[in-house]
């Protein structure tokens, strides 16, 4: 999950949750410093509770609001708006890797020279580690593949024909001593 705001000079800024807990306040000590006379030194903190995450305004002296509302507590789901001094952020949760996406990093990756084999090679070899750490597959299995046949580059014939030329006469001239 993140968080996504704009500084008040309109820098866009993201700020990506864990399972630790973060403050937000105009303090240097808060993880997200806002620098707004309406926020408070500690404003709010943002963690995670059993599967969810959580705001807690603490005891600020402006408030906050979420989705418009003033609240003391109150469980993010994605897409809410929360208001703290000016700032507002967006909770969100990460977006996926999607097949338009997955097709733009694989044209990219062509376009730095990475070739088709490779990128398949390495694909496969993920999906074979994700299922071995997950358990999916049994230990020691193996997704079955085709082999990998290389083309080698063109070799030069083993004998050039020169083309034809006339002869060229060569003359030797003894000297006598």
């Amino acid at each position: 999950m993140r968080l996504r705001y704009s500084k008040l000079d309109g820098t866009p800024m993201e700020f990506h949750l864990s399972d630790q807990p973060i403050t937000i306040g105009r303090s240097p000590d808060a993880d997200i410093v806002l620098l707004d006379e309406k926020v408070s030194r500690i404003h709010c903190g943002v963690r995670l509770w059993d599967g969810d995450f959580y705001l807690k305004d603490l005891k600020s002296k402006n408030g906050t609001v979420v989705n418009g509302e003033k609240v003391e507590v109150a469980k993010l789901r994605s897409g809410d708006q929360f208001r703290i001094g000016s700032s507002v952020f967006v909770f969100e949760q990460e977006p996926e890797v999607g097949q338009d996406t997955a097709l733009q990093e694989i044209k990219d990756e062509m376009a730095l020279g990475k070739g088709y084999t490779t990128i398949l090679r390495e694909i496969v070899d993920d999906v074979e580690e994700r299922q071995e750490e997950s358990g999916a597959a049994p230990e020691g299995a193996q997704i079955a593949r085709e082999p990998v046949v290389e083309e080698a580059p063109a070799k030069r014939p083993a004998t050039t024909i020169l083309p034809k030329r006339k002869p060229t006469k060569i003359i030797i001239k003894r000297r006598d001593a």
